[in-house]
């Protein structure tokens, strides 16, 4: 392994987090126009809803689901199975953004290679513990290590699925509820 190896291992690494932080923040708004635009056509408050300061996304996913439910009820079972889905894995990689941002990396973390292999020929591992306040050592998380590809694979996942949703409502739009009718 030469330096620029490392520094190429470091630089990409760096890419796509803040690719993975920048998308999660795009989706984050997507989700606050779609709660503004909802909440104007069926008549319900957002009251703090779209204060980041004061609600986390967290709390507008939950409010979106809630209104998905009602909303897209006449598209039947199978659709609000889809959005359930959906808002499942979203609140995945909701949770994913959030350990990552906030956890410890070792960037390496670690080397993968046998016993004999030179350092310079293992690859580079990436090492990750999520944020904790608990230090007592019977506590400890583990050290959860993975590949730059394990990672981007996880990135590009979680940006996929930022997207999935304009999929989904737009192919259960017209069996969405009328505004006027309200959720009720």
């Amino acid at each position: 392994m030469t330096g620029n190896d490392r520094r190429e291992f470091e630089s990409e690494f760096h890419s796509l987090l803040g690719r993975l932080v920048h998308h999660s923040a795009m989706f984050d708004f997507n989700i606050g126009l779609q709660l503004k635009w909802m909440s104007e056509y069926y008549g319900f408050k957002l009251g703090d809803l779209l204060n980041p300061k004061k609600a986390p996304l967290q709390k507008r996913l939950a409010k979106l689901k809630s209104v998905c439910r009602r909303a897209f009820q006449p598209a039947g079972g199978e659709a609000i199975a889809e959005f359930l889905a959906w808002f499942t894995e979203a609140d995945k990689a909701r949770a994913l953004r959030n350990d990552y941002v906030h956890g410890r990396w070792g960037v390496p973390g670690g080397y993968r290679g046998g016993l004999s292999t030179p350092i310079g020929d293992c690859d580079l591992l990436l090492g990750f513990v999520p944020l904790h306040w608990n230090t007592t050592p019977d506590t400890m998380p583990p050290e959860i290590t993975m590949t730059l590809d394990e990672f981007r694979q996880q990135v590009e996942d979680a940006i996929s699925l930022f997207g999935q949703y304009s999929v989904l409502s737009e192919k259960h739009m017209k069996s969405m509820r009328l505004g006027a009718n309200g959720l009720g």
